[in-house]
């Protein structure tokens, strides 16, 4: 395996051949090399910080005393970034976006106030390159800008921090900052909520993000280069290290911290000593995709009569299990909190208990799939549940809340994976609707993207029926023929859906809901009510908001 020092080295020197070609860069094609030129380099560093995290991590804790200010700031930006998102275990794609995106911010020199990487998109969106990693860095320093966070890329903050944070962990002049002051500064001089609770978050790393590779010194001013903590002690293993010489011991010794003073991050050069350094590893979290849900279902296991072996199932999936909470303590009518799983999973009855263990599971999987729009989808899931619900009670076999509650699961989970709503913030408008809208709606038209999907869905948790009318529900019915059962609640889920979509991103799908209801009406026998009473119907439901800040909607 090559020497873990001479991959960082090499990624430290490829930096400013990137700077150099993306300033020379003045065409779209000039442009796109210099982005694949930046993935490449990504892809390395992800590498060498697969090998060995806390080598990364190290790269936070001393300046490379060879390299200049701005090719130091931006690694330490690229291990913050990276840091971020194994912690909230994103899908590969979304990492790599970033990745790239604060390589390039990092690489561009700035020619006035205005930062990097406005700049930088600037100049992509003049010659109309990028994509998302255009938007994204379009959506940097939104204060600046005097934008809020809802109304740029969901992952532009986290860019903006990271950046801001790198910059003042190598200043232009004077002695860089410890991590740990830093991150206390920002703690105590913040009041922004996301800021807050990143920074909470990358704490989660502490102390070896603190502690690997910095430099400390003894009662006898001997100075030692921390590595890691000992297997068996308190101590930690550390280098002795001669900073007139640069030169390192070969082998590390046990020092006690308590015996030890952190200093400031040194001066070093890239030596093999990187390769001494390590940490704990920390469990990877897969990413599932529908046929894991389905071949991974607890619902098999779930006996269908034996509370006690109920309980002792779902206590082995806490995740699930306090979905469950969730969905007892919504579904009494008192609105009393469920705290007890026990008592939640006999509230809900032995009939409907799979039906809510199911929805649970496929709400957990959801969480999973780590979406950036996922707060967005979420409250959509939940006000087709209600539209799914109220409409559903005019069945002849009315639907009850966990059957709405699951149907409304399966027919919204294909938008999780929808490949375009990631890179659109919330608050993009096209023609005066909302562009989220506008893809989702669409989506639900594509019978092999979406409607598949749905039906697999349904299927597996036993809603035969619904699962026929998952894949007819934008199918023309043949006039003259009678409504087939999958046909009529193919319907009614597409009514749903359209009522939905008229309350939740009201003024939209007006006139197509209220043409759509007069056919609903009478095929399914429903109420005689006009589209406005409908949609008061469905807003009494609590807990039923578009997800965005009041202070902001």
């Amino acid at each position: 395996m090559p020497d873990q020092s001479i991959n960082w080295l090499r990624s430290y020197q490829q930096l400013p051949l990137l700077s150099q070609a993306l300033a020379q860069a003045d065409t779209p094609e000039t442009l796109q090399r210099v982005i694949q030129q930046a993935r490449e380099l990504h892809i390395q560093l992800q590498q060498s910080s697969e090998i060995n995290l806390a080598a990364a991590m190290a790269q936070l804790s001393y300046i490379p005393s060879e390299e200049p200010a701005t090719v130091n700031r931006t690694i330490k930006s690229w291990v913050l970034l990276m840091l971020w998102t194994r912690l909230k275990h994103w899908p590969k794609a979304r990492r790599d976006l970033l990745g790239v995106a604060v390589l390039l911010a990092g690489c561009r020199t700035v020619h006035n106030k205005i930062p990097a990487a406005l700049q930088l998109a600037k100049k992509l969106k003049e010659h109309k390159i990028g994509g998302i990693i255009t938007t994204v860095l379009a959506g940097t320093f939104h204060r600046l800008q005097k934008r809020l966070p809802w109304q740029v890329h969901h992952d532009s903050p986290l860019l903006t921090l990271a950046i801001e944070l790198g910059y003042q962990l190598q200043p232009e002049k004077g002695s860089a900052p410890a991590l740990e002051v830093l991150l206390a500064r920002w703690i105590i001089g913040s009041n922004d909520e996301l800021v807050l609770t990143e920074i909470s978050q990358l704490i989660h790393y502490a102390p070896a993000l603190f502690l690997c590779g910095r430099v400390a010194s003894d009662e006898q001013d001997n100075f030692w280069l921390l590595c890691h903590a000992d297997n068996h002690s308190e101590g930690y293993q550390a280098l002795q290290y001669w900073p007139e010489h640069q030169r390192l011991a070969e082998h590390p010794t046990k020092r006690n911290l308590d015996e030890l003073n952190i200093l400031p991050p040194a001066k070093l050069i890239q030596q093999h000593w990187l390769a001494k350094v390590s940490m704990p590893k920390r469990p990877e979290v897969p990413i599932l995709n529908p046929n894991d849900l389905m071949q991974q279902s607890i619902l098999g296991s779930l006996s269908h009569s034996d509370l006690n072996a109920q309980v002792s199932l779902l206590e082995k999936h806490p995740a699930i299990a306090q979905l469950l909470l969730e969905n007892a303590t919504a579904s009494n009518r008192q609105k009393v909190a469920v705290n007890n799983l026990r008592h939640a999973l006999a509230s809900f009855g032995q009939a409907q208990l799979p039906l809510a263990v199911a929805r649970a599971e496929l709400q957990f999987y959801l969480q999973c799939q780590r979406s950036n729009q996922h707060a967005w989808l979420w409250q959509l899931q939940q006000a087709l549940y209600h539209s799914l619900f109220l409409l559903g009670q005019h069945l002849a076999q009315p639907l009850s809340q966990q059957q709405a509650g699951l149907i409304a699961c399966c027919a919204s989970t294909p938008l999780w994976h929808h490949p375009s709503l990631q890179a659109v913030p919330a608050s993009r408008l096209v023609q005066h609707q909302h562009l989220l809208s506008q893809l989702v709606q669409k989506y639900l038209l594509e019978p092999v993207k979406s409607q598949r999907l749905t039906a697999a869905l349904l299927h597996h948790y036993q809603l035969e029926s619904w699962a026929e009318g998952a894949m007819c529900q934008y199918t023309q019915h043949i006039e003259g023929m009678p409504w087939t059962l999958a046909e009529q609640q193919g319907l009614l889920l597409r009514l749903a859906w359209q009522l939905t979509f008229s309350v939740f991103c009201y003024p939209m799908a007006q006139q197509s809901t209220q043409h759509l209801l007069q056919q609903a009406t009478t095929t399914l026998s429903l109420p005689l009510k006009s589209l406005k009473e409908w949609q008061q119907l469905l807003l009494q439901y609590d807990g039923l908001f578009y997800p965005l800040n009041s202070e902001f909607a």
